[in-house]
């Protein structure tokens, strides 16, 4: 989440009060979704801790003026496409055609490379259970390829196919290769490091690239959602490094 569990319709509150926020890039819209690219650091809809902070559920409501039903979710670190539905019955077959077993949700992650687990190789798959918000442990599998190599890191694709809180940033921790800029499950020191030397004030985690059917016309949509600027920026300053 992005890896949140995906969630039942709810309607857009009205709006309150607290910093405006600009319009997101929409990537797709028909007359019953709208996708757009979030960027990371906006919630996907306010909750009781955020009550006055920009969420892209408003954001979104007030760019199109239609009322919202959320089917889909990031984590606020995480970038990339983000879904949206413009009633209750596209959002119920907009959330079927997500979590269909032939959809997919590719993810782009830096990651600790080689890390702590050897010979785990450069294709790998993690189904460590992950304990809810009520501490139950869920099923969760999440896969893992290597996309390019640097010194210390790995840009790696990552495809979940199940829907668990913070799922790809857990996986990759209990594989020994963190993502980078991840403050709750990776390492202070480490991020720092990459923080101090290629800027990277983030969390390197962005959603590039979703294929489902279309619920009403069923064939196949793909979005993308190309890299965000601040983390082109540090691949360019590995890239450099390397060569």
């Amino acid at each position: 989440m992005s890896e949140p569990e995906l969630q039942g319709p709810i309607a857009a509150p009205p709006a309150a009060s607290g910093a405006a926020h600009p319009p997101l890039p929409v990537i797709f819209q028909d007359a019953d979704v709208v996708a757009v690219s979030k960027p990371s650091g906006l919630l996907v809809h306010r909750d009781e801790h955020h009550r006055e902070a920009p969420a892209a559920l408003q954001v979104v409501r007030d760019q199109t003026g239609r009322h919202l039903y959320p089917f889909h979710r990031l984590d606020r670190a995480t970038s990339g496409i983000l879904l949206f539905a413009f009633s209750r019955r596209a959002a119920a077959a907009w959330q079927e055609a997500l979590a269909a077993a032939d959809a997919h949700k590719d993810y782009v992650a830096l990651l600790r490379w080689p890390g702590s687990v050897p010979g785990l190789g450069d294709q790998w798959a993690c189904e460590q259970p992950l304990t809810d918000d009520k501490d139950v442990p869920r099923a969760a599998r999440s896969e893992f390829v290597l996309a390019e190599r640097f010194r210390h890191a790995a840009l790696v694709g990552c495809r979940i196919a199940t829907g668990r809180y913070h799922q790809i940033r857990r996986h990759a921790n209990h594989s020994g290769r963190h993502v980078i800029g991840d403050t709750t499950h990776g390492k202070g020191r480490i991020n720092a490091f990459y923080r101090e030397r290629y800027a990277l004030r983030r969390l390197f985690l962005h959603l590039q690239r979703v294929r489902l059917r279309h619920p009403e016309t069923g064939l196949w949509l793909e979005l993308s959602d190309p890299l965000p600027a601040e983390l082109a920026v540090v691949l360019e300053r590995l890239r450099a490094e390397a060569a």
